[in-house]
């Protein structure tokens, strides 16, 4: 038997004529694409006990401008916010219980701009904010431990510093990010997937001082230099890659 839900799965799903979403109080689950392809204007005010957000609920809503996640939210789902292409605000309030940010939560939201995440944000699903062609800055907890495959392929961050701790970075993670310039691998990272900054054309260097467990191919362009130990595997890699190296 499915778990009864506050707002059920899809109750509100396609209908149009919804520009405003009144929760009731106590409010603790919404539904699966619960109000999935409607035309929410108003900011949702989520009540304090809201603790999951259903897959989709508010994928397609391409008017919604901004969201707020209390901090007793626990869980959001896949896609959550896939397609709304007018958000331009995302902020997870201080005290947030969310660990996750899941697969595809802010898909080709092409106008977000701001994030705030989690304070103890562990992982970061793959796609989760993918084609987000706005998303120019974004300061990533110390709680982090995964960035997921393709998590922000095709955003224009212009600037990145990956925390200390950080373990594992998937394949395309970071994907034609175009703007970067210079990143640094933190020496916790033991994965580094293929073409995980590839297609970043402006990156001039990448810097991996250590020698992670794997490595995956093509994890930069041609172009970019990469500054590592002489005599350590990494300098080998670029051998085998034809990549550019330069000792430190």
């Amino acid at each position: 038997m499915q778990p009864r839900r506050d707002i059920e799965d899809y109750c509100y799903k396609g209908n149009r004529k919804r520009k405003e979403v009144i929760l009731p109080p106590g409010c603790k689950t919404i539904g699966r694409e619960a109000y999935a392809n409607s035309q929410i204007r108003k900011p949702v005010m989520f009540p304090k006990t809201l603790e999951e957000i259903g897959e989709g609920a508010f994928a397609e809503n391409r008017s919604l401008r901004e969201v707020t996640f209390p901090a007793s939210l626990e869980t959001i789902g896949a896609y959550c916010y896939k397609n709304c292409t007018a958000l331009e605000k995302a902020e997870f309030k201080t005290g947030s219980k969310c660990h996750r940010i899941p697969e595809g939560c802010f898909y080709s939201c092409l106008q977000l701009n701001s994030i705030v995440f989690p304070k103890n944000l562990r992982i970061i699903q793959k796609r989760a904010f993918y084609r987000c062609k706005e998303l120019k800055e974004i300061t990533l907890p110390d709680t982090l431990t995964k960035i997921g495959a393709e998590a922000f392929y095709f955003c224009p961050i212009e600037t990145l510093e990956l925390p200390e701790g950080l373990q594992k970075l998937d394949h395309k993670a970071f994907f034609g990010c175009k703007r970067l310039k210079n990143v640094y691998i933190p020496e916790s990272v033991t994965y580094l997937g293929e073409e995980a900054f590839h297609g970043c054309n402006w990156l001039e260097y990448l810097e991996i001082h250590h020698d992670p467990k794997y490595i995956g191919d093509r994890i930069v362009n041609k172009s970019c230099t990469i500054r590592c130990k002489k005599g350590s595997k990494i300098d080998a890699y670029c051998e085998v890659q034809g990549l550019q190296r330069e000792y430190i």
